[in-house]
């Protein structure tokens, strides 16, 4: 089994645990586990350092929010971006939407509407809360969620997620090849240990081909 992290990200503060078993996220909500998904984002946003609301940046990243859907499953999506050159990007189940300074910098526009149609689609899909559903347990510190989901499932989820975003981008007439040169620049999650469950570049850049020249 391979860990699949909503956020990773680093403290210096003592690390406490909690973990969740089983038997205990048989009796979780979906608003139970979309409520553990917003401390997540309140931590994190806590431990970073925030863009200005009027930095080039942010004003960059809500622009090219406003090309895509602003509700999934009636969540309201929010968008903020870490000073933090790591190329990286991560979402939460309760529609919390972080982007890294370093991605920003690194991709064009229709790269960076890829980025968030993927990570959108992991919102939309419910990976979380499904990958609460099959874990043993949950382990919760105060510096991310550790969720354990098997390798194949978690490379399911990237492949769902690369075609949910495939077919949003299509329908707002976004060019969709943002995916792949994205994908061929930097991998998403970029330095959580999801990279190890991951499935290649080279195969998700292969589907996403094969699903662009059947259309």
């Amino acid at each position: 089994m391979s860990c699949f992290l909503l956020v990773a990200c680093q403290s210096q503060n003592k690390k406490t645990t909690f973990i969740i078993t089983s038997e205990q996220i048989k009796h979780l909500s979906e608003q139970d586990i979309e409520a553990i998904g917003t401390q997540v984002c309140v931590e994190a946003d806590k431990r970073s350092v925030i863009a200005n609301e009027n930095s080039r940046l942010n004003k960059k990243l809500q622009m090219l929010a406003q090309t895509l859907p602003k509700k999934i499953n009636n969540i309201e999506l929010t968008y903020k971006v870490y000073l933090n050159t790591d190329p990286n990007a991560w979402s939460t189940v309760n529609g919390c939407i972080r982007i890294n300074s370093g991605l920003i910098k690194l991709l064009n526009d229709n790269e960076l509407q890829a980025v968030l149609a993927h990570e959108q689609a992991h919102i939309a899909l419910k990976h979380a809360i499904k990958s609460f559903r099959l874990a043993p347990y949950v382990e919760i510190t105060n510096k991310d969620v550790v969720i354990l989901v098997k390798k194949e499932v978690a490379q399911k989820y990237e492949f769902e997620a690369d075609y949910y975003a495939l077919q949003l981008l299509m329908s707002k007439n976004i060019n969709p090849i943002g995916l792949v040169t994205m994908l061929k620049k930097i991998p998403i999650h970029s330095t959580t240990n999801t990279t190890k469950s991951h499935p290649s570049k080279i195969k998700r850049i292969a589907r996403i081909l094969d699903r662009l020249g059947n259309k």
